[in-house]
């Protein structure tokens, strides 16, 4: 190639002279040189494999562990959920309960709130009448507050007066009478002829816990429907409402202050051997009976306006309850006067009294 050069640069073809094609020399030029291979040994390759795959894996790890650790929080808070939602799913007791005093099952469920108190008899008959009637009405009030109250109901006040007037009543008589069992030593004796006591054994108590459990229900009846249709009783309704829980808080007051005033004076050294004829005595002569009439007669007529709008049939329980009350009351008053009778009929100041004083009323 250096050689075509000159000549085409040094001189030129003269005219006439043939012309001469030049061919380039071939230029000679070294073989490649083969590069040495590297021999690469199969331990070191399968080395940095395992350690590229194990770092590859502990990358991924990480990025694992971090996605885990921030996915914590949200799979907790999906438990939670979840958890929430299988409770709310799930009818609990106090859920159940709160939705008996909206149904038909809100009288069965009165009665089973006095039928408790009345499991008493299975110790002693005589208490069905007694410990247990006072406790009956208890339970029955409260019971019915705790049932609104579990079924998110707003109580008005006259309600609260209603069912809380039940309470006082039955635990203030309960306690009274539990107190007497204990003190008075004709007790015993006179529970002895009690009706009630010839139940011996366990299977002749069921009934008369059941019977006597009923009653008491059918007296406290008023209130379950003052609490269940409350708030649909009319404006018009409010003063005979607000009568008939004066009354029933008159009558309450004055049995808790006529049994305290017989209590201390057959416990003094006059009232030993002489009637009670001092303080709400004077006038009436069994002013504690005439207190519990006054009491189950205002229940029931602060109830009346509920019973009204909730229908004609609810009268049937409450009435039965009332009518046996008032029944009991009177026959004990007229065998009370026939007992004193008996005793003091020959005495003028007896005599006297029983003249200027009423048996179950104020003369």
């Amino acid at each position: 190639m250096l050689a075509l050069t000159r000549t085409a640069i040094g001189s030129s073809p003269r005219v006439g002279a043939p012309r001469v094609r030049a061919r380039a020399a071939p230029v000679a030029t070294a073989p490649p040189t083969a590069l040495p291979r590297r021999r690469t040994s199969t331990t070191s390759t399968r080395t940095r494999t395992r350690a590229a795959v194990v770092a590859a894996a502990a990358g991924a790890g990480a990025g694992a562990g971090a996605a885990a650790s921030a996915a914590i929080p949200q799979i907790a808070a999906a438990k939670k959920a979840a958890a929430a939602t299988v409770v709310a799913a799930t009818p609990t007791l106090a859920y159940t309960l709160s939705t008996v005093v909206g149904s038909n099952l809100a009288f069965p469920a009165l009665w089973a709130l006095t039928a408790l108190p009345c499991c008493l008899a299975f110790i002693n008959p005589v208490y069905v009448f007694s410990v247990g009637y006072g406790l009956a009405v208890a339970y029955a009030g409260a019971g019915l507050l705790a049932l609104a109250s579990l079924a998110g109901m707003t109580i008005p006040k006259l309600v609260a007066y209603h069912c809380v007037g039940a309470v006082a009543y039955g635990v203030r008589l309960a306690a009274f009478l539990a107190w007497r069992s204990v003190t008075w030593d004709q007790w015993g004796k006179r529970a002895e002829k009690a009706p009630e006591a010839r139940a011996k054994s366990l299977a002749a108590r069921v009934p008369v816990v059941l019977c006597c459990s009923l009653l008491y229900a059918c007296m406290c009846s008023p209130m379950v429907f003052h609490v269940k249709v409350a708030h649909a009783i009319g404006a018009e309704y409010g003063r005979v409402v607000g009568f008939g829980l004066a009354v029933q808080w008159c009558g309450l007051l004055l049995e808790a202050l006529a049994d305290h005033t017989k209590s201390a004076y057959k416990m003094s050294e006059e009232g030993k051997n002489r009637w009670c004829d001092v303080g709400v005595y004077q006038r009436c002569r069994h002013p504690n009976y005439l207190g519990e009439v006054l009491f189950w007669v205002g229940l029931y007529v602060a109830g009346a306006p509920a019973m009204l709008v909730y229908g004609a049939a609810s009268f049937a329980p409450a009435t039965l309850g009332l009518v046996f009350i008032v029944w009991l009351m009177t026959s004990q008053c007229a065998k009370q006067d026939e007992k004193q009778a008996e005793r003091y009929g020959d005495n003028p100041e007896y005599n006297a009294w029983v003249a200027n004083s009423g048996s179950l009323t104020i003369k």
